[in-house]
């Protein structure tokens, strides 16, 4: 703004309208003067309140019950508090479909969507946020055992979302069109009630794992998962699509939900602007995303705490990916800020080499050709570095994969190892850092995964911590009401499960807390058999 300023004073003075002595001049110039200044006044005053001005923004962020709106809410929270110059307004919508209308028609600044919906011309990728997974689920009483069971049967969908794309997609692939199927368009509720009262034999949903609606289906009425096979021959039409499994237990331990590791099929949620929004404001944004992913996380409720991971997917969108959807300008600018451009390459390399430059301008070719080589190779390092800092986001990120299907102490065996293998991911890019080998912003995006995936394993641990704890009372409980024995092999007993829980405590298993509520079990069960 200031600039703007003194550019409107130096060409008052170039004009000879700032003269000392404005009487002096002629008429006609008098009034060129006031002119000129109610203009210049009017500028400064338009930049002033331009500069104070908040920017409002509307996110078209789906279901208000899905993982997508949810996290959008914390997007925006985070967005406001670092620029309060931007505001962000969440609405929601029935999905990815209507939010890529609304885009398209500027009804809104900002969406999400899945990669494989098609957007408008005008539509612009900021980040990857997540992936969402193809999720079949059927009654277990319907006698559908995989996609093709499903022909000339009632299935359910949400309305305006990308679900339907998703759905044909898969049904294209198996020979199928849209009359081969009894497809219902309802909300999550009415799908709900249909599905208990067997007006329909299977629903279909592109949501995350353990996804809260899903647990639900699967839980409390009947439901079933089945595999979506055959991802690799989809990807032929549809290249943004990825195989993937929904774990073995994921919807429940036990028993397991579902019983086995299932294959299906994962497609990237976008987060998207269009060609409007300028490239400052959608720099800004893009850094928030890449640079504060724990304040998104914690701006998260605590009764959606399962979410909170996904903020360590927030990722570049592949430009192979097939999306047709081009990166915004102002998001390039954040995820390219490493790369030097030439006039700093060039003007870092005069400072520091300035005796080199001399003795090489001696050569007028061969100065241009070694230059030219010289920032070829210092593009290429940048390059390097940012593979290497997105490697160590990788590799952090990689020790959120947690077998949960495990005996506790298994379990946390498997915790204490990736808690290791995390530090040894942080101290090599520490070291990194240090020898310059991945750049401070880089580090700063590292971090933030670090950190996330650090307290996801530390809660990992506190649960299985309490599934330990369940498990050695149990045990009390199981001789508690088994048939009557000597006293002396009951009293061996309950030492046996001391002992266990002491070797527990002193390898950091169980909390000191949750050693002293299994002592006061222990004492109640002894006293019981003792008086027995």
């Amino acid at each position: 703004m200031e600039m703007r300023v003194i550019a409107s004073l130096a060409i008052l003075h170039s004009l000879g309208l700032m003269s000392p002595s404005p009487r002096s001049l002629p008429p006609l110039s008098r009034i060129l003067l006031i002119l000129c200044l109610i203009a210049a006044l009017f500028s400064i005053a338009w930049v002033v309140f331009s500069g104070n001005q908040v920017r409002e923004l509307t996110l078209a962020a789906g279901d208000p019950e899905g993982e997508s709106y949810i996290l959008s809410q914390a997007i925006a929270h985070v967005i406001t508090a670092n620029n309060p110059k931007l505001h962000v307004t969440v609405i929601a919508t029935s999905g990815s479909d209507e939010n890529l209308k609304l885009l398209e028609s500027h009804k809104v600044d900002l969406a999400t969507a899945q990669a494989d919906v098609p957007a408008g011309a005008s539509a612009r990728a900021i980040a990857v946020l997540y992936r969402d997974l193809f999720q079949l689920v059927v009654r277990q009483d319907a006698g559908v055992h995989q996609f093709t069971d499903l022909a000339n049967r009632p299935i359910l969908l949400q309305p305006n979302s990308g679900e339907y794309y998703s759905f044909m997609e898969l049904a294209t692939h198996y020979g199928f069109n849209l009359s081969s199927f009894q497809l219902n368009f309802v909300s999550n509720q009415q799908a709900d009630e249909l599905f208990r009262q067997r007006k329909a034999d299977a629903l279909f949903r592109v949501r995350t794992l353990n996804n809260e609606y899903i647990t639900q289906v699967v839980q409390q009425a009947q439901g079933q998962l089945l595999p979506l096979e055959q991802a690799e021959a989809l990807r032929v039409h549809h290249p943004t699509l990825e195989p993937a499994v929904i774990p073995k237990g994921v919807y429940q331990g036990n028993p397991a939900i579902p019983l086995t590791n299932l294959p299906t099929i994962a497609v990237p949620r976008l987060f998207l602007t269009s060609t409007r929004l300028d490239n400052a404001t959608v720099r800004e944004i893009t850094q928030i995303l890449g640079e504060h992913r724990r304040e998104i996380a914690n701006a998260i409720p605590d009764k959606h705490a399962e979410i909170r991971p996904l903020v360590t997917n927030f990722k570049r969108p592949s430009p192979t990916a097939g999306t047709g959807i081009p990166q915004h300008p102002g998001a390039i600018a954040y995820y390219e800020r490493d790369r030097p451009t030439l006039f700093s390459s060039v003007t870092s390399f005069l400072i520091k080499n300035a005796g080199l430059f001399i003795a090489i301008s001696t050569l007028p070719a061969g100065s241009l050709i070694g230059l030219w080589e010289w920032w070829q190779r210092l593009k290429q390092r940048a390059d390097e570095r940012k593979i290497l800092a997105d490697q160590y986001v990788q590799a952090a990120i990689q020790n959120m994969d947690i077998e949960t299907n495990l005996h506790p102490q298994l379990l946390q065996k498997q915790l204490r190892e990736k808690q290791n293998a995390l530090e040894q991911v942080f101290n090599q890019a520490a070291d990194d850092l240090v020898r310059e080998n991945i750049s401070q912003e880089s580090f700063r995006t590292f971090n933030e995964a670090y950190k996330t995936t650090r307290e996801v394993l530390e809660r990992c641990m506190a649960l299985a911590s309490e599934e330990l704890l369940d498990h050695y009372i149990k045990q009390l409980v199981d001789v508690l009401q088994s048939p009557p024995e000597n006293s002396v092999i009951t009293q061996e007993k309950l030492n046996d499960i001391l002992k266990q829980v002491e070797t527990s405590l002193i390898d950091k298993e169980i909390s000191q807390e949750s050693f002293r509520t299994f002592i006061e079990a222990y004492k109640t069960t002894r006293d019981i058999l003792q008086n027995s």
